[in-house]
């Protein structure tokens, strides 16, 4: 097994999640709300166009798993990297990929609930409000 974390890996375990998420914010609003608006004026629609705004969200949570799965990897990859636990690498500075890794967990969990609840909402929600 090889010990050695590309900056590609380290790259997607860290931004993986809030990319996801911002292309999610991204695509569903210029999905959900094309309906609502003709023109520049607003509209009342009753469509309920959710398709795309379903299956880019559905795609983005599996980017934020992917990327919480790759942190994971890294996490135990990188365990015994330096000698301490982590308030040890907080004030020596070791462990940068170990460090790495954590924030690309943490973050990864986080945005991939939020991209999850923006899918309940998404599909629950009417697209156009009165």
């Amino acid at each position: 097994m090889r010990d050695r974390v590309t900056r590609h890996e380290a790259l997607f375990a860290v931004a993986g999640g809030p990319l996801a998420w911002f292309v999610q914010v991204c695509a569903g609003f210029a999905a959900s709300s094309q309906p609502c608006f003709r023109a520049g004026e607003s509209i009342v629609a009753h469509a309920r166009g959710i398709g795309l705004p379903l299956a880019v969200g559905i795609a983005c949570l599996l980017i934020a798993i992917a990327s919480v799965l790759l942190s994971w990897r890294l996490l135990t990859r990188t365990r015994n990297e330096t000698a301490g636990d982590h308030q040890h690498l907080l004030e020596t500075g070791r462990g940068r990929t170990r460090f790495m890794a954590l924030w690309g967990l943490d973050l990864g969990i986080v945005f991939a609930g939020i991209i999850a609840l923006n899918l309940v909402l998404q599909v629950g929600l009417q697209p156009c409000a009165r």
